[in-house]
C-alpha cells in the first residue's frame, strides 16, 4: 500500500512552488518543516469540519486565488502569515484575477509619488503576467484612491475591487488566527456549541495540553526553529482530539481530505485519458486490433483513478459530489465512463467497438484538463450545499441532467468523426459518395438490435459502411440524451414548483435547457425529410453540443439567475 501511495503522490501531487510566485525568505526554514501531523486535525469552517490542509486552502483562496501563496503549501503559508507576517513584506501574495485590473493598478503605481521601491518595471511586468502582487503594491495610497474610484463603476469594477479588498483583509494575521477554530466544544450540549479558536482556548486554558502545545508552536515558529516547530506540531496534533474525544471527527477522514487536495483532486488523470485517446483513434482509423486493446486498457486505468477521485470526494464531503460546477463537470464525465464500461462488452465484437470509449476518453480528458488548468472557474474546494439544494430532487434532477449532457458530448465526438470522414472522402476525390445510403436506416437503438434477413444486425454486418456505423453511434447517444434531457427538465420543473412555488419562470438556465432539447427534437425529426440525413444529423449533434456547453458554462458564469449556483 505504501508503494501505491508513493506512486499516486508522484503522479498527482501538486507542485510545492506556484508559477510566478516570489518565494518567501528563509527558504531553508520552510523546507525543514513537517506539518503532516496536522493532516488529521479538524477545523470548523463555513459550517462544516474540514482537514487543516483543506481549511488553509479555502482561506488562502481568498488571498492568492489559484496560486500557491509565496510558493508554499497552503498550511505552511497560513501559519507563517498568522505568526510571522513581517516575513511576507515584499512577497508576491495577493491574486488579481483580471488583467484589466492589473493594468489599472500598474498605471496608478507608475504615477504614484509614494511608489514602493520594489515596484520596479520588471516586478510590475511579472505582476501583470502572473497576477500575484505584494501587499505594498495594493496598499499604496495612489492605488487605494484609484481603486475607490473604479469601484464606483458597479458593472465593471465593483466586484474585482471587492475581491482585492477581501484579499488584503483575509491576509491580516488577526483574521487568519480567527480561522483556526480547532478546539472541539466541551461540557453539556457540546454538539450544539461552537468550536473555539486556538487563541481563545490557550488564553483560558494555558496549561492544558493543547494550549501548551500551541504556545510552543508560536514560540518556535517566530524564532525560526523548524525542529522545535515539528516537535510542537506532533504534540498539538495529539492533544487536540483529547479535548473532547466523544465528538472529535475521524482523523482518517481528515487525512484523506488532505491527501485528496494534495493530489490536486486527481485532475491530472486527464493525461491518462489523453494517452488512451491516441491508440483508440488509431483503431478507429486503421482498424488495428492491438491499438483497441491498448487504448481500452489505458482508458480503464484512467477511469479507475477517476472513480477513486469521485468516491474519495464523496467520502470526504459526506455527500454525493454534484453540488458545484467542479463536481458537476467531473461527475458528469464519470457517468459517461460508467455508461461506456457497461456498454462496451456488449458491442465489443461489433463494428461500433471502441467508438464510445474514444468519446468518453475525449470528454473526460477535456473536463479534467479544464479542472486542472482553470481552478479559478472550476474551484475544487469542498463547500456546503446551499439551503435550496437540501432536497432529494438534487440527486434525481441534477444527475439525470448532467448524464444527458455527457451523452450529448459523446454524440458530438462521433458526429465530428462522421464529418471528418466526409471531408477526407471529398478531398480524396474518386467516385462520389451516395449520401442517400450513408446513414443508419434503423436509427440508433434499432441499428443495435433490429436483425436483417440473415439474422445479423446492421452493426455486425461487414457490408455496413463506416459512415453508417458512425451515424448509428451518434443516434444511439442522441436518442438517449434527448429522453434524459426531457426527463431531467420535467424533474427540474417539479423541483422548482416544490422550492420556488412555480414550475417554470424563464430563468436563463431553464430557457437554454429548453433550447437544447428543441435542437435535438429538430435533429430527430429532420431525419424524416432530409436527403443527406447522416450529414445533417452530425451537424445538428455538434450544434446541440455547443448549445449545451453555452448553457452549462456561459450562462453559469456570466448571467445571474436562480441557477447561478449550478
Amino acid at each position: 500500500m505504501r508503494v501505491i501511495a508513493a506512486i499516486l503522490m508522484v503522479l498527482f501531487a501538486a507542485p510545492v512552488f506556484g508559477q510566478g510566485s516570489a518565494v518567501a525568505p528563509q527558504q531553508s526554514f520552510y523546507e525543514r518543516l513537517d506539518l503532516s501531523p496536522l493532516d488529521g486535525v479538524a477545523v470548523w469552517q463555513e459550517g462544516r469540519l474540514k482537514s487543516f490542509a483543506s481549511a488553509a486552502r479555502n482561506t488562502l483562496n481568498f488571498v492568492s486565488g489559484p496560486r500557491l501563496p509565496g510558493g508554499l503549501e497552503h498550511k505552511t503559508a497560513l501559519l507563517d502569515l498568522a505568526l510571522r507576517p513581517d516575513a511576507w513584506n515584499g512577497v508576491d501574495l495577493h491574486w488579481v484575477k483580471k488583467k484589466v485590473m492589473r493594468a489599472e493598478i500598474i498605471e496608478a503605481l507608475k504615477s504614484s509619488p509614494t511608489r514602493p521601491a520594489i515596484a520596479t518595471d520588471e516586478r510590475l511586468q511579472r505582476f501583470f503576467d502572473h497576477g500575484l502582487a505584494p501587499r505594498e503594491f495594493l496598499e499604496d495610497p495612489a492605488v487605494q484612491a484609484h481603486l475607490a474610484t473604479l469601484k464606483l463603476d458597479v458593472l465593471r469594477y465593483a466586484r474585482p475591487v471587492e475581491e482585492i479588498e477581501t484579499s488584503l483583509v483575509v491576509a491580516k494575521p488577526e483574521v487568519l488566527r480567527r480561522e483556526l477554530s480547532m478546539i472541539s466544544p466541551v461540557g453539556e450540549s457540546a454538539q450544539q456549541r461552537p468550536w473555539q479558536t486556538l487563541d481563545d482556548w490557550t488564553i483560558a486554558n494555558p496549561q492544558s495540553p493543547a494550549g501548551a502545545a500551541w504556545g510552543k508552536v508560536e514560540t518556535a515558529w517566530r524564532s525560526g526553529q523548524p525542529d522545535a516547530v515539528n516537535a510542537a506540531v506532533v504534540e498539538l496534533a495529539a492533544a487536540l482530539p483529547q479535548v473532547n474525544p466523544a465528538i472529535y471527527p475521524d482523523g482518517d477522514r481528515m487525512r484523506m481530505e488532505a491527501m485528496y487536495f494534495r493530489m490536486g483532486g486527481f485532475s491530472k488523470t486527464w493525461m491518462l485519458y489523453l494517452l488512451a485517446s491516441i491508440p483508440l483513434l488509431m483503431w478507429i482509423i486503421y482498424r488495428w486490433k492491438p491499438a483497441l486493446t491498448a487504448g481500452y486498457a489505458l482508458f480503464l486505468i484512467a477511469f479507475a483513478f477517476h472513480t477513486t477521485a469521485i468516491l474519495l470526494r464523496w467520502y470526504v464531503a459526506q455527500r454525493w459530489p454534484n453540488t458545484n460546477m467542479f463536481e458537476a463537470v467531473t461527475t458528469s464525465t464519470w457517468f459517461g465512463g460508467c455508461f461506456v464500461v457497461l456498454l462496451e462488452p456488449w458491442i465489443r465484437r461489433s463494428r461500433m467497438a471502441g467508438l464510445f470509449v474514444l468519446g468518453s476518453a475525449v470528454c473526460s480528458m477535456i473536463a479534467l484538463m479544464a479542472a486542472h488548468l482553470d481552478p479559478v472557474h472550476l474551484n475544487p474546494n469542498i463547500s456546503n450545499r446551499m439551503p435550496v439544494l437540501h432536497d432529494v430532487w438534487l440527486y434525481i434532477h441534477t444527475n439525470v441532467i448532467i448524464f444527458s449532457y455527457v451523452l450529448i458530448f459523446l454524440a458530438s465526438v462521433t458526429a465530428a468523426l462522421y464529418l471528418g470522414r466526409r471531408i477526407v472522402l471529398k478531398m480524396r476525390g474518386g467516385e462520389p459518395l451516395d449520401v442517400s445510403r450513408d446513414w443508419a436506416r434503423a436509427g440508433g437503438a434499432g441499428f443495435l438490435i433490429v436483425p436483417r434477413a440473415n439474422g445479423e444486425t446492421a452493426l455486425q454486418a461487414q457490408s455496413t459502411s463506416f459512415g453508417q456505423v458512425l451515424d448509428g453511434a451518434t443516434m444511439v447517444l442522441v436518442e438517449l440524451a434527448t429522453v434524459l434531457l426531457w426527463a431531467g427538465t420535467i424533474m427540474g420543473a417539479i423541483w422548482a414548483d416544490h422550492s420556488w412555488g412555480r414550475p417554470w419562470g424563464w430563468d436563463p438556465k431553464e430557457t437554454f435547457a429548453l433550447e437544447s432539447f428543441v435542437i435535438f427534437a429538430i435533429l430527430i425529426h429532420i431525419r424524416l425529410t432530409a436527403k443527406d440525413r447522416g450529414f445533417w444529423t452530425a451537424i445538428l449533434a455538434v450544434i446541440g453540443c455547443i448549445a449545451m456547453l453555452f448553457n452549462w458554462i456561459v450562462i453559469n458564469f456570466t448571467i445571474s439567475g436562480l441557477h447561478s449556483y449550478a
